[in-house]
């Protein structure tokens, strides 16, 4: 009997044996199983998520570093109106789109207060585009707009003003992944006009496919600034309408542009009174820093000459870059594809005088 009961009872553990290994495996494989699914849950692309694992940011005007954005705000129209009611001094504000927008010209401008706002696209490439005539936006005094990554700002094929107008003490940042393109002005500055003691800064954005009198790209009036670092402002067009226009289709300067990367390329230039395909500098004021960037392909269609660069006044320095491959239809001129200088200075870094050999590689 005593034999029979420890046999009994080794078969009793046998089976708690049994059994414990069994509810082990049954909490395992669940164990197993509910993590399968949160890893399905986060690497599955739903609603909100660009099929990366990140969920988008939801539309809207977020506030001073906000994580989500102000309600009633999802569409662009609807954060600009939020944003002008409620402004505040030192406010840094994004506004984040998600789809295509038309607007009218806006006026970026909040009674001298200190405003930072940085325009977004989510989930691709969003495009707003000017409705009617004007600049799609002016930029006021002490306003900061960056254009940020995904956002392409579309012109008009008659405008009576550049696409985007920086005012006296405003600035405008054209970052990496923004576009200004498709705005043809009747006047100067075809996709910026940097009005005096304005500020652009083109940080790996795009001045592209726009025209004006002069100053396909941009205008840089004096004591107005362009620094351009990377990026490019290409394929523009000045068409000269009559003998008080001067050219400059990728810029025209009478302020200061310095350029210490990226390229002004493609951009034509085009009349009897023209010069000045890539770059045109027109006044005592001008000053020109090259440290960096290319001027190529650029073309000046036209008598006067100057295919790269027009100077016609002011100082130009040239420390490193290249300028190569631009051209001129021009016989008077026909040395000039790449540069003519009409007065003013062209230095070194050192000061030193250069002559107007073509090809210039430092």
């Amino acid at each position: 009997p005593a034999l029979n009961k420890s046999f009994k009872r080794a078969g009793a553990n046998k089976k708690k044996a049994v059994l414990s290994i069994a509810l082990i495996l049954s909490v395992t494989l669940l164990s197993v199983t509910l993590l399968s699914v949160t890893l399905f849950s986060c690497k599955g692309a739903g609603a909100g998520d660009d099929g990366g694992g990140t969920p988008g940011r939801a539309p809207g005007l977020y506030v001073n570093g906000a994580a989500t954005p102000v309600a009633g705000t999802g569409t662009l129209a609807q954060a600009l109106t939020t944003l002008a009611a409620t402004v505040v001094s030192n406010g840094v504000y994004t506004i984040v789109i998600d789809q295509d927008a038309s607007i009218p010209a806006h006026q970026l401008d909040y009674s001298n207060n200190q405003v930072k706002i940085t325009l977004e696209g989510e989930g691709g490439t969003r495009t707003v585009h000017l409705t009617g005539t004007g600049a799609l936006f002016t930029v006021g005094k002490n306003v900061t707009l960056i254009l940020g990554n995904g956002v392409t700002l579309k012109g008009v094929t008659s405008n009576i003003s550049a696409l985007v107008f920086v005012q006296a003490g405003g600035k405008l940042n054209v970052a990496a992944g923004a576009v200004i393109t498709g705005n043809k002005n009747n006047g100067a500055g075809g996709g910026v006009y940097a009005s005096a003691e304005g500020t652009v800064e083109i940080s790996g954005g795009q001045l592209i496919k726009n025209q004006a009198t002069s100053g396909g790209g941009i205008r840089v009036d004096a004591s107005a600034t362009l620094t351009m670092s990377n990026g490019e402002i290409s394929q523009n067009t000045s068409l000269i309408l009559d003998d008080s226009s001067t050219g400059g289709a990728g810029i025209l300067a009478r302020g200061t542009v310095i350029l210490t990367g990226g390229r002004v390329s493609g951009n034509l230039t085009s009349g009897s009174s023209a010069y000045g395909g890539g770059i045109s500098m027109l006044a005592a004021t001008s000053t020109l820093l090259l440290d960096g960037a290319e001027i190529s392909g650029n073309q000046a269609n036209c008598e006067k000459g100057g295919g790269g660069i027009n100077i016609s006044g002011g100082t130009v320095t040239f420390k490193s870059g290249t300028i190569v491959n631009n051209t001129t239809t021009s016989t008077a001129y026909a040395s000039s594809y790449n540069l003519r200088r009409m007065s003013g200075t062209f230095t070194n870094a050192s000061g030193q005088e250069l002559g107007l050999a073509n090809g210039f590689v430092l």
